[in-house]
């Protein structure tokens, strides 16, 4: 950036021509006569025709020859050329801290909705928030097409351009990231907004919750039904009778919080951890690149924790599984012949322990809190997301509306490898290779 006010004219030349001829070559020998300094350049492909956008700052007393040799070319190269001269306003350096650019990615299936992007944009424009740039993250044949927007927020404005009410710079950015969200859910697409600086790429911690996010079920309930299971048909119509009645004073509203916990975990006195162990993987269900994204993050040095108020038997046997780093659960107590007396050891692991778990892992990893993503949902895991530097929700039926960086529509967890930063190719080369536990 120039130390002074500067005034000059930009050259914005957009050419088009085969992707197979090597005509940009060519044209960038052309203008480099006249010593042009590229202060831009994007590039993308569809089918066989190759689109360029070069943005250049010229002198006027060259201009009538620049257009001159740049339509010839065209002309000679079977290149369609257009191109727009701008007057570059005068400009002064700018503190950057009142303008913090903020990435938006978002993703869905193999193609995301124009009606999510039109709205997308139609929020930014209203909160006159500029656009820096765009672009696909992911590859043309993988399962997901996710997308990433570089938007530039005036802090320093932003009061003035939200609602007459707000009372300070947050409110713009609060408001900012309710609406996308609320966007991603409309339209089932996976959405975060995120800072774009160096920190957005150098996470180094990623803590899971165990229920609704790396499995598809309640982590306890899955244990209940693997005993019910091992049951004789008198007992298993009894213990799935009180599950249900306990499942019903739950969502009426009655019964919460650790008292539920507790008394479903009263449901196991006189089992044996290792037997019901012994039928858990013909119930467990992984959600959808829970693997594949614990062998990516892995390989690509990431530490891996689980945070879950479900059964330590459980939560180390999906740690061993997915291969990760940490695992956190309840400690289920056994009496003498290693049944389950029912009675789980405190501290029990609710919302409160799990943020503390959060905060003692990154003191032993030497990390701060805003290089980690956490990924959970639900009120057990309200105090780890609001901790991270990244939060992401999941859909689950206890969702809870905190404002959180992200939201997953989908079923896939690899869209957390988009957030990364990283690229579709390389994130299916990662998340296929193997690791070593």
């Amino acid at each position: 950036m120039k130390d002074q006010n500067v005034a000059s004219s930009l050259l914005v030349i957009t050419l088009s021509g085969s992707r197979e001829n090597n005509w940009l070559v060519d044209f960038l020998w052309v203008v480099h006569k006249y010593e042009l300094c590229l202060n831009d350049i994007e590039q993308f492909v569809a089918g066989e025709i190759c689109t360029t956008t070069i943005v250049t700052e010229f002198s006027e007393d060259k201009s009538s020859l620049i257009v001159k040799d740049i339509l010839l070319f065209g002309h000679e190269n079977n290149v369609e050329v257009d191109f727009e001269v701008v007057k570059a306003k005068q400009t002064e350096n700018v503190s950057s801290n009142s303008n913090d650019s903020y990435a938006i990615t978002f993703s869905k299936g193999d193609r995301v909705p124009v009606g999510f992007f039109a709205e997308l944009t139609g929020v930014l424009a209203a909160h006159k928030v500029n656009l820096d740039f765009a672009e696909r993250l992911s590859e043309s044949s993988d399962p997901l097409a996710c997308y990433e927007l570089v938007a530039k927020l005036n802090t320093q404005k932003s009061i003035d351009t939200v609602e007459p009410n707000s009372s300070d710079s947050f409110d713009s950015l609060s408001s900012i990231r309710s609406q996308i969200l609320t966007l991603g859910k409309k339209y089932s697409v996976d959405t975060a907004i995120q800072r774009s600086d160096l920190l957005h790429r150098t996470k180094r911690l990623v803590a899971f919750d165990l229920s609704w996010t790396l499995i598809s079920n309640d982590a306890l309930n899955i244990v209940i039904e693997a005993a019910v299971a091992l049951s004789e048909q008198s007992v298993a119509t009894s213990l799935h009778a009180r599950l249900s009645e306990l499942q019903r004073l739950h969502k009426d509203g009655t019964l919460l919080g650790d008292e539920y916990y507790l008394k479903r975990a009263q449901l196991l006195r006189g089992f044996s951890a290792s037997i019901i162990m012994q039928k858990i993987d013909d119930l467990l269900c992984f959600t959808e690149g829970a693997l594949s994204l614990c062998r990516a993050l892995s390989k690509l040095g990431y530490k891996t924790a689980i945070l879950s108020s479900g059964p330590h038997f459980l939560v180390e046997h999906v740690k061993r599984k997915l291969g990760m780093d940490f695992a956190y659960g309840n400690i289920f107590e056994t009496d003498d012949m290693g049944c389950l007396t029912g009675e789980i050891s405190h501290p029990i692991v609710n919302a409160n322990r799990k943020a503390d778990l959060l905060q003692m892992l990154t003191m032993q990893e030497r990390i701060g809190l805003d290089q980690v993503i956490a990924v959970g949902d639900g009120p057990v895991s309200s105090e780890m997301l609001s901790l991270a530097g990244m939060a992401i929700s999941v859909d689950q039926p206890d969702a809870t509306d905190m404002e959180v960086g992200a939201h997953l529509c989908g079923k896939s967890l690899m869209t957390v490898l988009y957030l990364l930063g990283i690229r579709g190719r390389d994130a299916l080369e990662m998340s296929q290779e193997s690791f070593h536990s």
